[in-house]
């Protein structure tokens, strides 16, 4: 990953670099989705196991992101992007019958990275982020329920890439570490520019 990051600032670094403007302050909106795997087939599994039962799974496959930044042209070819993303969210529901479980979980957070840019558009980044996974779970046992919370922060960092014109940016995000944890989110992004 190192050798990634040196690779990356080389190339952005020593290229003639036009296009951002120099001292200049501007914001966007981005919107993507990040695959998620949150594991219920084997959560699924388990709970059959000890419930000697049948368990049925719906669960979602990914979570839409919105993120709004902020971006200040250091050089023309160097920015500093602030943000704020937060997921929808992404659960899952199993049934035993008439008994049921739940799950669900979102992720927000802050990031602060450094953007090297090309003059035909191209752009990497890389920098750290904190981040939160906040959870639910509600159980329903004889027409009972029963609901619990869970929050986890933690920082990691980023490494991104893309590519804008006319002040639209299409790039794709990894965030490690996800709320202190080993575990990642990445994802597919359009961002509008003002």
């Amino acid at each position: 990953m190192k050798k990634f990051i040196y690779i990356a600032l080389l190339i952005f670094g020593l290229s003639n670099l036009v296009n951002a403007e120099e001292g200049q302050f501007r914001g966007g909106i981005e919107l993507g989705w990040t695959p998620i795997d949150i594991e219920a087939e084997e959560t699924a599994q388990a709970i059959a196991n000890a419930s000697g039962s049948t368990v049925t799974v719906e669960y979602d496959t990914g979570a839409f992101v919105g993120r709004a930044f902020g971006e200040y042209g250091v050089s023309s070819n160097l920015g500093i992007e602030v943000g704020y993303f937060q997921t929808s969210g992404a659960g899952a529901t199993y049934k035993i019958g008439a008994d049921s479980a739940s799950e669900e979980y979102d992720i927000h957070g802050l990031d602060l990275s450094a953007v090297f840019k090309s003059p035909e558009g191209f752009f990497g980044k890389v920098g750290l982020h904190s981040s939160t996974i906040d959870g639910s779970a509600n159980v329903t046992i004889g027409g009972t329920s029963y609901s619990a919370t869970a929050s986890k922060t933690g920082t990691g960092a980023l490494l991104g890439a893309g590519i804008e014109f006319d002040d639209v940016r299409y790039s794709f995000t990894h965030y490690a570490d996800v709320g202190g944890l080993d575990t990642s989110m990445s994802f597919f992004s359009a961002a509008w520019l003002f």
